[in-house]
């Protein structure tokens, strides 16, 4: 049986461990077949790809697309795409430009509260490429002495009914999955338990989503069995993973989360079955 783990970050977006990092531990703990789904970039994957062959896991292109919907943070899991796909990289740099403004407007209200952080600090810690996102932010919070660690900064000032919280300006759902799947990939809905809105992810799903993120790390039994039912009722794949960023819980965490092999049977059925057959050939990313 493989041990399979599709949701991980890396220090690309807001994880705390490098590439090579995530690849050297998931081999230590014996994973057979992994996806970097870093926030709304590509980079985390393509600096993986470049020395996996150094690995014995297996790695599936992968990245988590931000979306807002209706008031509601979405959280798209695009998988087995072309990472070379132009509208698709396109895409993703709009979002990274967005999440930068974004930031910007964050410590603006900060400073409205009387809360004054180094935005300069705040992109350091993003890392070069500027991908900032709200954990970022929260240790930069933290560091300042605002907040004692960034669970407070999320809970008293960044969650979603925070006062200095901001939006992020992205495309909508129905775009992104759409653009998903030109690439030739699939789209998954992240964590859909997070949404708190089973007619709201109904709505989505109608967009032409491909799947639900069900075996997720921190969901229990109750809520597995809930959306696993979702998932079969509209006849979407099922995925799974840790949602790995590199603390202490998802260390613990990390190539011990039962996601069953069948994820990756029904992930391979749908891209067959959404390809031209012509196209089969060049898929050459495609897991086999």
């Amino acid at each position: 049986m493989k041990n399979i783990d599709l949701h991980i970050h890396t220090s690309y977006s807001d994880g705390l461990l490098s590439p090579a990092e995530v690849l050297a531990l998931a081999a230590e703990r014996k994973l057979d077949v992994i996806s970097i789904t870093d926030h709304d970039t590509l980079d985390g994957y393509r600096a993986a790809s470049e020395f996996i062959g150094d690995f014995p896991c297996e790695l599936i292109p992968g990245v988590e697309i931000s979306t807002n919907y209706q008031g509601a943070d979405i959280h798209i899991l695009a998988y087995d795409f072309n990472p070379l796909d132009k509208k698709l990289n396109s895409l993703l740099q709009t979002i990274q430009k967005g999440r930068f403004v974004r930031a910007q407007k964050i410590i603006q209200k900060l400073s409205f509260l009387g809360i004054g952080i180094d935005f300069r600090r705040v992109r350091k810690l993003a890392g070069n490429n500027d991908l900032i996102g709200r954990p970022h932010i929260a240790q930069a919070l933290v560091e300042a002495g605002y907040c004692r660690d960034k669970q407070e900064a999320f809970d008293n000032l960044i969650n979603n009914e925070g006062p200095a919280y901001c939006p992020k300006p992205t495309p909508s759902p129905k775009k992104i999955i759409k653009t998903v799947k030109k690439a030739g990939g699939i789209a998954v809905v992240a964590h859909p338990y997070t949404i708190k809105n089973d007619d709201l992810l109904r709505e989505i799903i109608t967009m032409g989503l491909s799947g639900l993120e069900v075996y997720y790390a921190k969901a229990n039994a109750e809520t597995v069995n809930h959306y696993e039912r979702i998932a079969l009722e509209y006849n979407l794949i099922r995925t799974g993973g840790s949602d790995f960023h590199g603390d202490e819980l998802d260390l613990e965490l990390f190539g011990r989360i039962p996601v069953p092999e069948l994820v990756l049977e029904e992930i391979k059925r749908r891209l067959n079955c959404q390809l031209p057959a012509a196209s089969n050939q060049e898929k050459i990313w495609a897991m086999e």
